[in-house]
């Protein structure tokens, strides 16, 4: 094997460590709401995401927001960030992290039905 050989092998190794497998991911129309309202304002509380996703979901509740940012954090989409100097109820608020930005592609101005993408 030349050097030549070795070289493009361990660039092809590099690329492949910094550019993991993409995955599928499945949005419903909830979680499509949450991404959108972070696109928007870059970070939001808990109750803003809520009250965010009740103005155009009114059947939708907290326990679904709850869920879908617990599922956004195992995929990395999302950062929560604790700010302990504010009234508790409010410490806490989210970001999307770059993963999470490049759904800006995928998301529709008008949720109304799941969307499936690959990240």
């Amino acid at each position: 094997m030349t050097i030549r050989e070795r070289l493009s092998k361990i660039r092809s190794l590099i690329k492949q460590r910094l550019r993991p497998e993409p995955i599928e991911i499945e949005l419903d129309v909830v979680e499509q709401l949450i991404v959108q309202h972070l696109l928007l304002v870059e970070q939001a509380s808990f109750e803003e995401l809520v009250d965010a996703v009740l103005v155009s979901r009114p059947t939708a509740n907290q326990q679904q927001v709850r869920l879908s940012l617990i599922r956004f954090e195992s995929f990395r989409l999302i950062n929560r960030i604790l700010h302990p100097e504010l009234e508790p109820g409010k410490q806490m608020s989210f970001t999307l992290t770059a993963d999470g930005l490049r759904l800006r592609a995928v998301i529709p101005a008008v949720p109304r039905s799941r969307i499936q993408t690959w990240l």
